[in-house]
């Protein structure tokens, strides 16, 4: 790297560092939210059926609010999706025949 990308680097806002779910060494539910997931057993078996990105991604929008309300409101999201057997809106698999034309 030149020293200029060095001194950019260096000198860069820290704060707005590791703030997305890929940028986290570890990202896990608190022990009362895993116990509260873990009471509903067929959200808590879909869950874990789904794939390691989908469980990593789905646990950051749980974990990342910054509000504890925030937080309850969306892992009760996650629990009740999943207990339909279906992804977090922001997740749901999407089509592969994309959008349909009604016009036809």
């Amino acid at each position: 790297m030149s020293a200029h990308g060095l001194a950019v680097y260096e000198n860069r806002n820290k704060a707005r560092t590791n703030r997305y779910s890929f940028e986290q060494k570890s990202i896990a539910l608190t022990p009362a939210q895993r116990r509260t997931f873990k009471a509903n057993s067929s959200a808590w078996t879909f869950f874990n059926a789904q794939p390691p990105g989908y469980r990593r991604v789905a646990t950051w929008f749980v974990v990342s609010a910054k509000k504890e309300e925030t937080k309850a409101r969306r892992l009760a999201t996650l629990i009740a999706d999943s207990a339909a057997g279906r992804r977090i809106g922001i997740l749901e698999k999407r089509s592969s025949k994309g959008p349909t034309n009604s016009s036809e």
